[in-house]
């Protein structure tokens, strides 16, 4: 497999963003990150750039593990990957409500951005948006957004407590890596995440 050393010199003649993110692809699927994976595949394809060797090494050992039978599984997780990858979705769902809602409590006009039950909250006036000023706040409003959420559908209903948001927004291992394709996810029959958030619905005038 390519080291680090060869990658970082073939990643000269790439985008500096691109190359700079097969690099963290690689840390992450060392983790134990099967998202990674395809996170680097759909990057590659993006940007017309060869697979990497070492992505490459990965999903021939993929591949062969199926034809040989052998059981899914991935180091350091002790789940199987489709429980990684719907965990690593829905870590991404609460740190993008938080971000977003944060971000409303500041400046209003940015509401799209926000959980779709949280926009349908505030239209309705359940909440109004001079309620709400601390982080907790804002935590507790993304919180709202999220209930009743199941990124699989024979799956459990997201964790969303202010507390497991708090966690989500201090997780060092992922945050800073970039969202999940849609792709990825109903790949897996997973529940896009771009789907939870916006409104395509007019606000009432006394909102703007």
């Amino acid at each position: 497999m390519a080291s680090e050393t060869i990658l970082r010199e073939q990643a000269i003649n790439l985008n500096e963003k691109p190359a700079v993110l097969l690099l963290e692809f690689k840390k992450a699927i060392i983790r134990g990150d099967p998202t990674a994976i395809y996170q680097a595949i759909l990057l590659c394809s993006e940007h017309q750039i060869a697979l990497p060797e070492w992505l490459a090494d990965h999903l021939l050992k993929l591949t062969a593990d199926y034809h040989l039978g052998k059981k899914p599984s991935w180091k350091g997780a002790g789940k199987r990957p489709l429980i990684v990858i719907r965990r690593r979705i829905e870590n991404e769902v609460r740190r993008r409500a938080v971000i977003a809602v944060r971000a409303w409590v500041k400046d209003k006009r940015s509401y799209q951005a926000m959980p779709t039950a949280c926009i349908r909250a505030w239209n309705r006036q359940d909440y109004r948006h001079s309620e709400f000023n601390t982080d907790y706040d804002a935590l507790d409003f993304a919180s709202l957004g999220l209930r009743d959420i199941k990124i699989q559908a024979d799956g459990p209903f997201l964790k969303c407590s202010t507390r497991t948001l708090r966690r989500a927004m201090e997780d060092k291992n992922d945050n800073h890596l970039p969202n999940l394709s849609g792709r990825i996810a109903s790949v897996f029959g997973l529940t896009d995440p771009d789907t939870l958030f916006g409104y395509d619905k007019p606000l009432k005038p006394s909102l703007k």
